[in-house]
């Protein structure tokens, strides 16, 4: 199958005034904290993911894809470039980066470092690091494996209109919490992206 370019960007909406925050102001916001570092466990496997930010025509976009159907899971879901750390990795960032490489293509030297969020741990059994990245562009990027069958540039100013996100209860053991649902066009984020790109929002705006 011919891998697809990357999806024109965005869908047809009105986008607000604001355009979201700056290069800068992102610099500044995760400067001014310190992310949560979740102790290592033998039940949570390491894995990272790229933050990777772009200015675009509404502001800042980050780089998102979509699993494919033929990845043993998650099949489908939108997801950051990223996966597990491995052995040979020296770290998390360079986990991070050599996936966004296999993925879609990203040169690790085209990315800067801006900072991390918070590690999150995923029902799926992994603990999750972020790191936020820039770019100086989005050109190039692609589906470059299997596991990828979609790539598309995402702009968090859609993220300021609160009809954007759907908030699901849910009580997996009885435990109460909110599933987050954010549709953009074909695509649906929901599960640990929607999380880390709320967290990510949050920390931002």
């Amino acid at each position: 199958m011919t891998p697809r370019p990357m999806t024109p960007r965005p869908p047809p909406w009105h986008p607000p005034d604001q355009t979201g925050p700056t290069l800068d102001r992102v610099r500044e916001a995760l400067a001014a904290r310190r992310a949560r570092e979740s102790p290592r466990t033998p039940d949570l496997r390491p894995a990272a993911v790229l933050v990777a930010l772009c200015p675009g025509p509404h502001g800042l976009e980050v780089l998102l894809t979509r699993r494919s159907h033929e990845v043993a899971d998650h099949q489908g879901q939108v997801a950051f470039p990223g996966g597990a750390v491995d052995p040979g990795d020296r770290d998390s960032l360079a986990a991070a980066l050599r996936e966004a490489r296999e993925e879609v293509g990203l040169p690790p030297d085209r990315a800067q470092v801006l900072g991390r969020l918070d590690d999150f741990p995923t029902i799926t059994g992994f603990l999750v690091t972020p790191w936020v990245v820039q770019v100086p562009s989005f050109e190039g990027v692609l589906p470059a494996t299997g596991e990828v069958d979609a790539v598309f540039p995402f702009p968090l100013v859609w993220l300021a209109d609160d009809r954007h996100v759907l908030r699901v209860p849910w009580r997996p053991g009885g435990v109460p919490m909110e599933v987050l649902f954010i549709p953009y066009g074909e695509f649906l984020i929901w599960g640990a992206t929607a999380r880390i790109l709320w967290q990510f929002w949050e920390v931002v705006r």
